[in-house]
Formats: C-alpha cells, structure tokens, sequence
C-alpha cells in the first residue's frame, strides 16, 4: 500500500510474535486510504483490547501483545527524559500508545518514544480520533527480550524513508545501540555507550542510556 508512485513499500516490520492479519485472507478487497479508514475503525471497536495495532505498508494488520517488565519500565522512563526537555525546547512527546500515518509510504505505526518539532506538528491538521498524519522528527525503538533485530531495523529505515531526522534503535540485551541519521544510508553501531546525544536535532538533550535502559534489562 503506497501513496505514491516512487513510493516502495517498506516490509517486514512485525515482531516475531506478532499475529499478522492480511485482510485479503478475510476477503477485504480495499487499500490504501480506504483500508487505512477500515483500519481504524477496527481499532476504535477494539480499543478496550489490551492488544496494540499496527498496519504495515503493504496492507498488513499487526496484532501485538501488551509490553512487559521491564519494557514497559525503560519506555516509562525515556518518556520522562525526553519530555523533561521538551518542556524547555518544545515540540510533542509520546510514547507507543500513539499511532502516525506515514505521509510517504502509507501505514500507521506507534514508535515506542518520539518527539515532533513544533514547525512540523503546525505544518499538519490534527483530526481527533485519527492518527497523527506525519512521522516524528526523531523516533526510539527499544528491543524486548523477545523482539527479533531485523523488524526493528525495518521499522526504523520505515521511519527514515518517511521523514525522521534522528532514529535510536536500543538493543537493550546486548547494550548496543544503532543510530539512524537522515541522509545516512547505514545507521552508527555504539557498543554499550553510557549516554546518548540528540546533536543538532535535540539541542542539549542527553540521555543516560546505561541508567535508564541497559541496567534494566
């Protein structure tokens, strides 16, 4: 599912013990911005579910169990971090409750942590009971104990290919940490850094990623 011509859909962004739902299978024939309206309505009846939704770019729906210890605890606490700043510098915090329609490819994803800069949240209309229809300037992903790396990293390159500036794909199990930048056709490998930098798009935010996530694990 793409909403435009140069547009390829980005695959493969389903945890391994996500269920997976091609609505073909099910006999729904509609894609694109009317699937994506389907989607949503699906989601809206099963809100009380403590499963989490996701539809990928090729149409697919994710089916995702709730976050467990102590997952739930580090995307708890970079929340916090990051809209510590915030409320200095600006911009919109959230955490993986909060679905975006990515502008580019299609698809509506919950990154675990991310923050959106003022001029970008402004350039868009925000419809209530919607997703939010832009991807954040800087996205997080925290790998669980059970996540698979290769469907994060498809996540992130998702993200990149939809307009992130800055992506932090945090291995907790093994203390690494893989930097997406835009532009950067490859992410930077840190090996079990203390802090993390958000450089020029974060001004002055630091994050203390050996603190707050690996020594959670």
């Amino acid at each position: 599912m793409t909403t435009g011509a140069a547009a390829k859909p980005q695959t493969g962004i389903a945890p391994d013990d996500a269920l997976v739902i091609n609505p073909r299978d099910l006999g729904i024939t509609a894609t694109g911005p009317e699937l994506e309206k389907l989607f949503i309505k699906f989601t809206q009846r099963n809100s009380q579910n403590p499963w989490q939704f996701e539809l990928s770019p090729d149409g697919e729906i994710i089916a995702m169990a709730p976050v467990y210890y102590p997952g739930g605890l580090q995307e708890t606490d970079f929340i916090i971090e990051l809209g510590i700043w915030a409320r200095e510098f600006g911009g919109i915090v959230s955490g993986s409750n909060q679905a975006y329609r990515m502008p580019v490819t299609g698809g509506i994803v919950c990154p675990d942590t991310a923050w959106t800069s003022p001029e970008r949240w402004a350039s868009q209309q925000h419809i209530a009971g919607r997703p939010i229809p832009l991807c954040p300037d800087f996205v997080v992903e925290i790998r669980s104990g059970t996540d698979n790396l290769a469907p994060l990293h498809a996540k992130m390159r998702l993200y990149m290919q939809n307009g992130a500036l800055l992506g932090w794909l945090i291995n907790a199990r093994n203390r690494r940490v893989y930097i997406y930048r835009a532009g950067q056709p490859e992410p930077e490998l840190l090996d079990n850094p203390p802090t993390l930098s958000g450089a020029a798009v974060l001004p002055g935010f630091t994050f203390e990623v050996a603190r707050w996530i690996f020594d959670r694990a």
